[in-house]
């Protein structure tokens, strides 16, 4: 493995967002504004970026940079399996078994139809544009 990934593991799982998205941004946001101190901290990147390229070489990140992917030392997750988990991580159980519950057929679909058209309902985003608070936990 490279040397990202032993810097990245460490530090706690890490989720891959389209960068451009306002959608996902928004994302970004309310997972940092939901999270629990008491839980595990996720790192940011964009599925465009630099480490996400620096993992795609080395083996370790999907191709697919049109889903949400969640890296964590165990291995990835993408799509509506990311987010699932990352409510799980960030101590939002509730809302984590809720949306398990879901068929599966659904939260794929749901997932699969935002994804596809998640520029023209929600809008873009300068990809330089910096989140408003805790610029350590992204990654280029």
């Amino acid at each position: 493995m490279m040397a990202v990934t032993s810097d990245i593991g460490p530090r706690g799982p890490l989720l891959f967002f389209d960068g451009e998205c306002a959608l996902c941004h928004g994302a970004v946001r309310r997972i940092l504004k939901w999270e629990r101190p008491q839980e595990q901290v996720i790192m940011f990147a964009p599925l465009h970026g630099e480490t996400a390229e620096r993992l795609r070489q080395a083996g370790d990140l999907p191709e697919d940079k049109g889903a949400v992917i969640l890296w964590t030392a165990e291995g990835t997750t993408q799509g509506e399996a990311a987010v699932g988990h990352v409510l799980d991580i960030i101590g939002r159980k509730g809302w984590a078994r809720a949306f398990s519950c879901m068929p599966l057929a659904l939260r794929t679909m749901g997932y699969r139809l935002t994804a596809r058209n998640r520029h023209r309902w929600f809008g873009r985003v300068p990809a330089s544009c910096p989140m408003p608070s805790k610029p350590s936990r992204f990654l280029p």
